[in-house]
């Protein structure tokens, strides 16, 4: 977001920035700074208080902060710059400070003072003075609002700083605070060699190929790029029912991470670790992400979760926008950790921003690293580019590559970051334009412009700045190639789902990428979800909000889309019914492997599994479409009812239903109550089908039911049948609504899964 250089650079338009402040008075409230020491939170000493020159405050955040504190937390020594001494660098006064040694150094003015431009220089370790930073004034990009300060540079490790501030060649140092970050307590390490800093901007320009391959288009060899990683294996085929191919042994990334040699070797390639290998607690880790590469946590960084505030989220990603940090190029493994717990301490602490503002950060070598929190599934709004923030997110590669080539294991990440946000998030084109309206002032256009932006673009390409350095910035369409090369080969099992089930105009936009909960995958989008797991194949549905919010693994996968009446909705998953019902959610899980929640009476057969009135057969079925028995409808009938304490007779009422029969207790009480009354040759035949007309007395009969009404509107139960009556009383309370060509069929068979819904129907009619 900001960057290192005495002059802006042009951006792809040719048209260069102007970042001059204007002329107006700084030192209005200089006096209110006065020879004292200012606080880490920028409150002044009262005059007459002893304090030793330059002696500065430190700021040292409590070591127990929330996740991610066992990395050693930033110490933020802030110094009033009226006291350093006043010298003369060049012709130009500065002030020099000593006894404070810094990695980062940002520097901040009194608030509603008049922007001046700051450079910033530091001795190094080795007795050399660094190049002059000029620092770019840090923007709260989730509210536009300018800050009262710089960004911070990163160094690295100095013993000494001096600093230029100047409005129209004036200097105003005695009005300014300089805020010195440091990790006392952090272990130091060498750095690790690389070659990117002998590579030029004209030489990296030459590795870019002339077209990034289309959607789908096999890499040609002649399109490879000069310097590349071993090659990512690529995803095997789908096998089974969608078996993911994340689950695969991870591809060799280079080991970019720990410095190990690179195979090809070449321009920008990682050699032998000179120093200490990078700290086992910074190991990037596989975070169970399908399709994502290997990430270093907050918390394995030190992110102090206590500090940090929430963030906005999107409903869409629109596109991936790349940064630098800016400062020194010669940093080790841990020593970049310090400078994203830096960046975080200055961001939050010093300026009151709610995190850092970028969504992921690499380093010189390769490692990823996880930014603002909750942004690696989520469209979570970072503050990295003024008014493109929304729907946006924002990689840095970290250092100053103004003039030198990001290392080639540090471009490499890049590409398999924002292959794997834009593809996750089905944006699997990389020639695709994304629109945005700007509606904030102090971008490149004016306020209301309607902007058409590639899904992978620089930070200058949409704000007046010079990041992320003409050494990256020139390295754009190799970058897009390789990003487009990876989303071809990547994890696509969600987008093909998501494809077949009608797209973007169905399922909308992706709320939350595809992560792993409870052994599925499931990627939650505006207006459905997608789910798959280990050989299950991917399988996407419309939905509603509260149903996709209210998801269990435990649900399954969609078996298809949400259906909605009358203000109730129900989708059937793998293993059961998910229902929205006067603003509530249920879900009935599935109790009978022959019983899917896409059947027509699923409920009302698992409503009498959940009452005890059926319990299917031994083998977990309940057989839906055999006709109900005589014997077991009375059964039926009769649990129904609350089974009420009954002896039945030693003697049978039918001569063909034994005592030792089952349901021979229900068949004698159904008797004794008039409900079954058999046949006239002393029958009662258990084993028969129930016709439709004989259920519809059973139930007439055991309601102790009084309508004589034979008036119904089937054309097959005339007033003169037999059951007429019991029929048009069936009709009447709702029970039965017949088939649509208006017959009621009373011969016909009663089918267990008829036979549910008439006796649900029943119960909840009587």
């Amino acid at each position: 977001m900001s960057a290192s250089l005495r002059r802006p650079l042009p951006d792809a338009s040719g048209r260069t920035p102007d970042l001059r402040p204007r002329r107006r008075s700084l030192l209005a409230g200089s006096a209110l700074v006065g020879s004292s020491v200012v606080t880490g939170g920028g409150t002044a000493l009262a005059d007459g208080e002893e304090d030793a020159p330059v002696s500065g405050t430190e700021d040292q955040p409590s070591s127990a902060a929330g996740a991610g504190t066992q990395a050693a937390q930033p110490r933020t020594t802030t110094i009033a710059l009226r006291e350093a001494e006043h010298i003369e660098r060049d012709g130009r006064l500065a002030r020099h400070i000593v006894g404070h040694p810094a990695a980062l150094v940002g520097v901040t003015w009194e608030e509603g003072g008049v922007e001046p431009t700051v450079s910033v220089r530091g001795l190094q370790v080795d007795g050399a003075w660094s190049p002059w930073h000029d620092l770019e004034v840090a923007v709260d990009l989730d509210t536009g609002v300018r800050s009262n300060g710089t960004e911070p540079v990163f160094f690295a490790d100095v013993t000494e700083v001096e600093v230029i501030g100047e409005i129209d060649g004036e200097d105003v140092t005695e009005a300014l605070n300089a805020h010195l970050i440091d990790f006392p307590d952090d272990p130091k390490q060498a750095p690790l060699e690389l070659d990117e800093g002998a590579v030029s901007a004209e030489d990296a320009a030459q590795e870019r190929s002339e077209q990034p391959p289309a959607e789908g288009e096999a890499a040609t060899p002649s399109q490879e790029p000069q310097e590349r990683l071993t090659e990512e294996t690529a995803p095997a085929e789908e096998t089974g029912e969608g078996e993911d191919p994340a689950d695969a042994p991870a591809p060799s990334d280079g080991g970019g991470a720990t410095g190990a040699t690179v195979g090809g070797g070449g321009v920008g390639a990682a050699r032998p670790a000179l120093g200490p290998i990078v700290p086992m607690s910074l190991v990037p880790r596989d975070l169970g992400i399908p399709g994502a590469p290997r990430i270093v946590t907050r918390a394995q960084w030190g992110a102090d979760e206590r500090a940090a505030r929430s963030s906005s989220t999107s409903s869409a990603l629109q596109a991936v926008v790349l940064h630098h940090t800016a400062g020194t190029n010669n940093y080790s493994p841990s020593q970049a950790a310090q400078q994203i717990r830096g960046i975080f301490d200055y961001h939050v602490r010093t300026l009151g921003w709610a995190d850092i503002g970028y969504n992921v950060l690499i380093d010189r070598y390769g490692t990823i690293y996880e930014g603002r929190r909750g942004g690696l599934t989520r469209n979570v709004n970072g503050a990295h580019a003024l008014g493109f923030n929304t729907g946006s997110f924002g990689i840095s590669v970290m250092g100053d590559y103004s003039s030198l080539a990001a290392s080639a294991v540090a471009r490499d990440s890049v590409m398999k970051v924002a292959a794997w946000k834009l593809l996750s998030t089905f944006r699997s084109d990389i020639h695709e334009k994304s629109s945005w309206r700007v509606s904030v002032n102090g971008t490149r256009w004016s306020r209301g412009t309607m902007v058409s932006m590639p899904r992978f673009f620089g930070h200058r390409d949409v704000n007046l700045t010079s990041c992320p350095g003409n050494g990256l910035y020139s390295t754009m369409d190799n970058l897009r190639w390789g990003i487009q090369s990876r989303m071809n080969s990547g994890w696509r099992h969600h987008l093909r789902a998501f494809v077949a089930a009608g797209g973007e105009s169905a399922l909308g936009t992706v709320l939350t990428s595809a992560q792993k909960e409870g052994g599925l995958t499931i990627t939650r989008l505006t207006k459905g979800i997608v789910v798959s797991g280990p050989k299950l194949s991917a399988r996407a549905a419309t939905t509603t909000d509260s149903i996709r919010r209210s998801w269990r693994p435990s649900w399954g996968r969609p078996l298809a889309d949400v259906r909605g009446q009358d203000g109730r909705y129900t989708q059937p998953f793998d293993n059961g019914l998910a229902i929205r019902e006067g603003g509530r959610n249920s879900f009935i899980t599935r109790t009978f492997t022959d019983v899917p929640a896409t059947m027509q009476f699923f409920e009302e057969i698992e409503e009498l599994a959940a009452s005890k009135i059926t319990t299917g057969w031994s083998d977990g079925t309940y057989r839906p479409h055999l006709p109900i028995a005589r014997d077991a409808m009375i059964a039926f009938i009769y649990r129904a009812k609350g089974s009420p304490a009954y002896t039945p007779p030693a003697v049978s009422p039918f001569r063909d239903v034994s005592p030792r029969r089952t349901f021979y207790k229900e068949i004698c009480w159904a008797h004794s109550q008039g409900i079954a009354e058999g046949w006239s040759d002393g029958t009662f035949r258990p084993l028969d089908p129930v016709e439709r007309g004989a259920f519809a007395a059973f139930l007439y009969r055991v309601s102790r039911a009084t309508s004589t009404s034979t008036s119904n509107r089937f054309s097959d139960v005339p007033s003169s049948h037999q059951f007429a009556k019991e029929i048009t009383w069936m009709a009447n309370l709702g029970i039965t609504t017949g088939w649509r060509d208006k017959t009621f069929r009373p011969r016909a068979g009663t089918k267990r899964d008829a036979m549910a819904a008439f006796i649900t129907r029943w119960l909840d009619a009587t």
